[in-house]
């Protein structure tokens, strides 16, 4: 029972980081310091600065996780008042976290008022990747929409724009799982409302449209009619990971697209969509299409070889289509 007694409080010392274990020199008892808001930025400052990753990483988190218990104002005011990107950042990730937990959205004004006023597009963009994990768009609507992704999509700043897409993203795969249809409507609306190309066709090809609205699904449709032969074939993909109870009107509009469109990419994501809206039951419209383009009837038969599988997930679907494409 002694040995047992003594190998745990040598264990419990040896995890008492900053203690001298010297043999013979005594152990000072640790001292407890206030956990302040000013305190844990003092040291995000210093991991930001002189940090390995890794640290840089744990300052960061353990500043969110002592968020919970710091006061909102003086984080508020801790936002209202940085002018380094990567600490302003890290805070503002603890204030939304704050926020979220206390199930209080408008303690994010500071952060709102930041990412679309700051004449510092470091700092704006630093704002906006703050909201990054959090359910930001349902925060932004209840915080009666003065600041919506919509407008930050529009900034000037490629930076910004970039934040933007990948909260998006990262909100409907890590928050949501592709199943949220504000967060889908949100994407549609944001890609509609961006001058970037490259950053619509990237959210209409990474967030989910698996639970998207008929009004999203209506928008998504439109851009069927892009001047941009990307942005169409990227609306064409997401058309096919529409809800069921929109599949009919999403496979009409495919099918059309398909025969009318001369781009090859935007024929050969119109095919994609509608493989992936019917799959096995997808065989006969996609066998009817054979023709149109006879440059990619081998892709044809490459959905049909695949669809014969009857396989139930999409992804396996699509890699095996993938294996067997010409």
């Amino acid at each position: 029972m002694g040995s047992r007694m003594t190998k745990t409080r040598v264990l419990w010392l040896s995890l008492l980081p900053g203690l001298a274990l010297a043999q013979g020199a005594p152990i000072a008892a640790p001292t407890q310091t206030a956990c302040t808001v000013e305190g844990m930025l003092d040291e995000v400052r210093v991991a930001m600065k002189t940090g390995s990753p890794a640290y840089r990483k744990y300052a960061r988190l353990r500043l969110k996780e002592a968020a919970i218990a710091l006061p909102p104002e003086a984080l508020g005011r801790a936002v209202s008042q940085e002018r380094d990107p990567a600490v302003l950042e890290a805070v503002g990730a603890a204030l939304a976290t704050k926020a979220s937990n206390a199930q209080k959205p408008e303690l994010l004004q500071p952060l709102l008022s930041r990412a679309s006023q700051d004449v510092d597009p470091g700092l704006r963009a630093a704002a906006v990747r703050a909201l990054q994990g959090s359910p930001s768009v349902e925060f932004m609507a209840k915080n009666g929409g003065v600041v919506t992704y919509e407008q930050l999509v529009r900034d000037s700043a490629p930076e910004v724009r970039q934040a933007v897409v990948e909260n998006l993203v990262t909100e409907s795969a890590g928050i949501y799982f592709g199943h949220n249809p504000e967060l889908a409507e949100a994407a549609v609306k944001v890609a509609a409302a961006s001058d970037d190309p490259a950053v619509a066709k990237r959210l209409l090809g990474e967030v989910s449209m698996e639970a998207a609205s008929p009004e999203a699904v209506r928008k998504l449709t439109q851009q069927l009619r892009s001047e941009d032969a990307g942005l169409r074939a990227a609306a064409a993909k997401a058309l096919g990971g529409v809800p069921g109870s929109e599949s009919a009107g999403a496979r009409r509009s495919l099918t059309s697209l398909y025969k009318s469109d001369s781009d090859l990419a935007v024929r050969r994501s119109a095919l994609e969509g509608l493989a992936r809206l019917g799959q096995s039951g997808a065989r006969p419209l996609l066998e009817s299409l054979r023709g149109v383009d006879p440059r990619l009837d081998p892709e044809i038969d490459a959905w049909l070889s695949a669809l014969k599988l009857n396989l139930q997930e999409w992804h396996l679907l699509l890699r095996e289509k993938q294996r067997l494409s010409p």
